[in-house]
């Protein structure tokens, strides 16, 4: 008897451990006035905020998924898409320039709704 309720402990401390090693994490923090947030290892910064501008420093590459649709891979201006690469070797530049639909290929829009209503021709206006 002793030895299953041995064996059971066990299992149940083990459980334990296990059980809490699987819930998410939120990170959040609070940078003081003129603070800096940084993410680096021992000799690189990989990112840092600056709490007095606002700004962003990546040291390495930004990677973004190819555009899939209106929510992976779109870089925003505000809540309107501003970069993206939709379709087959299409560039994207601009507030809502061009769209999530289009089936043509070897497109650029660069500015403020270009080939938003495009019809689908490869290469139509480069």
């Amino acid at each position: 008897m002793k030895s299953k309720l041995k064996h059971l402990s066990n299992s149940v401390i083990l459980f334990l451990i296990f059980a809490t090693t699987v819930y998410s994490q939120s990170i959040t923090n609070t940078i003081g006035t003129n603070g800096i947030f940084t993410i680096k290892d021992a000799s690189n910064n990989y990112l840092t905020l600056t709490q007095s501008t606002g700004q962003v420093n990546i040291l390495r590459s930004l990677r973004l998924e190819n555009t899939s649709g209106s929510t992976i891979g779109v870089m925003f201006k505000g809540a309107e898409p501003f970069l993206h690469n939709f379709g087959t070797q299409n560039t994207f530049l601009g507030i809502y320039s061009g769209n999530f639909a289009t089936t043509g290929s070897g497109n650029s829009g660069k500015l403020s709704i270009t080939l938003h209503t495009m019809i689908p021709i490869s290469n139509a206006l480069q």
